[in-house]
């Protein structure tokens, strides 16, 4: 049990890391960089974070299930490993030559401003996108080889090389691209380098070509569904680009990145509390919906309206000790509706988590696609008569219809019975509170974030009164 839990805490924060990494960068990059080129850096990184998926195609998954297929034979275990690092460095390459040669093409096409430009900066984000796709393939084998130490401080690394490369070059390099630019490759050579090393030395590389057909029929459907989750999460910053400016980019962006807290404090929650639901289903056969399961999404829900409501009363106070930059308070304004996008998490995790236990996850791919054609079409049309407000409400509208077509995909393999109150019209109701608050704009401007979380924990307290009292047995509940 103890060497249970160390990793269980190993695997999690160094699962963090690259979070942190993101907002501890957030302060020489505000420093050092206009909004206009903090917009075109996000789209540069928004695009090497899209070669990451194609260069890693799913090897993460597809390793996940296959590895221990081979883990009582070493030998075989390290051919195995040997051929899909083989496969993955050739498959690699070839990309990188053939997007190299595509995104000369099209980057005219689709910057026709000339403010993004494929030379220098977007071929660097290709092979940033490449070294980083190896690094991860890397340190989640560690994941599966159960050495989750290795795993920990091999983000440590590249967390301290990110950071630190970065915010050098940045700071040598005031008011240009050179610096993030330049220190996310550099980082990036440094974790390819490492790792490429030590698994050279630990397993080899072997070529051959029929791992690469496995992979491909086994990881397909998992890059669509990783393709159309980075559309939801990234597109609105290309509309924006081209229907506004880069300014608007940044500004818009940069609000996202300050509300990452609440998507990755969802998924530790959903961590926390999928085991347990997992083993009753397990126990006893569940295919509907019992108290004893609710209980669980009730508390998930409390928990994160109380989140959500601290991040909209925090974010502006932290915002303006932390950035110097005035230019980037025009995001404090933005925050409310971004945050209040959130309030479902809880709803979508009870209804997604029948999708990954019985093992129905292509509907996925079609939840996120009818997801995908919606926030695009809603973000073109709203970015051109809004601008930035286009995208903050396109962004915050996409979420709602996100659960209610999981629902209708779902709700022939599980029966949903839980307690509406507590799952759809208490998010609704503090959606409605912070969207109101917001428009009411009191002369003080702290009046208003301090009222809504003044009453989301009224309402926690009110409504979810008996969740309160049983929590601490939910979360040590063996």
């Amino acid at each position: 049990m103890k060497h249970i839990v160390k990793s269980a805490f190993f695997i999690t924060v160094g699962g963090a890391l690259p979070l942190i990494a993101s907002v501890l960068l957030l302060i020489p990059y505000t420093d050092n960089l206009n909004t206009g080129d903090y917009g075109a850096l996000a789209i540069y990184i928004s695009f090497a974070l899209l070669v990451q998926i194609l260069m890693n195609y799913g090897i993460d998954s597809y390793l996940s299930v296959h590895y221990y297929d081979y883990h009582d034979n070493p030998q075989k275990l390290r051919t195995f490993l040997a051929e899909i690092t083989g496969g993955l460095l050739m498959y690699g390459l070839l990309l990188t030559a053939g997007l190299s040669l595509l995104s000369w093409l099209i980057f005219p096409l689709i910057f026709s401003d000339g403010n993004i430009s494929f030379w220098p900066y977007g071929f660097m984000s290709i092979l940033t996108g490449f070294f980083n796709a190896w690094f991860r393939m890397y340190v989640n084998i560690q994941v599966f080889a159960d050495r989750a130490r290795k795993y920990f401080w091999f983000g440590v690394f590249n967390l301290v090389v990110t950071v630190g490369i970065s915010a050098w070059l940045v700071y040598t390099n005031p008011f240009t691209l050179v610096g993030p630019m330049w220190g996310r490759l550099l980082s990036g050579v440094c974790i390819f380098l490492l790792t490429f090393g030590f698994g050279l030395s630990e397993f080899g590389i072997r070529l051959a070509k029929g791992i690469l057909r496995e992979v491909k029929k086994y990881s397909t459907p998992i890059v669509i569904f990783s393709l159309l989750t980075w559309v939801l999460g990234y597109i609105n910053n290309y509309i924006l680009n081209g229907l506004a400016t880069a300014e608007d980019v940044g500004v818009f962006d940069f609000a996202l990145k300050c509300t990452l807290v609440i998507e990755y404090a969802g998924i530790g929650l959903l961590g926390t509390i999928n085991p347990r639901i997992y083993q009753m289903w397990k126990k006893n056969g569940n295919i509907e919906s019992t108290p004893e399961e609710n209980r669980y999404y009730h508390a998930f829900s409390a928990v994160n309206i109380l989140i959500i409501a601290i991040n909209v009363c925090m974010l502006p106070l932290l915002i303006r000790l932390f950035v110097r930059n005035a230019d980037y308070y025009d995001s404090i304004q933005l925050l409310p509706i971004l945050c209040a996008s959130f309030v479902f998490k809880g709803l979508y995790g009870m209804l997604v988590n029948p999708v990954f236990y019985f093992k129905h996850t292509k509907v996925l791919p079609r939840v996120l696609f009818i997801s995908a054609v919606i926030q695009v079409v809603a973000g073109i049309i709203m970015i051109k008569y809004f601008g930035i407000w286009g995208a903050v409400w396109s962004y915050f509208l996409v979420r709602p219809i996100q659960v209610l077509v999981l629902w209708w995909e779902v709700k022939t393999i599980f029966s949903f019975k839980f307690n509406a109150v507590k799952m759809i019209w208490m998010p609704l109701l503090q959606a409605a509170i912070i969207i109101g608050m917001f428009y009411w704009n009191p002369v003080n401007a702290w009046l208003a974030p301090v009222s809504q979380l003044v009453l989301a924990v009224l309402l926690i307290l009110i409504v979810f009164r008996n969740e309160l009292k049983s929590m601490p047995g939910l979360v040590l509940k063996k």
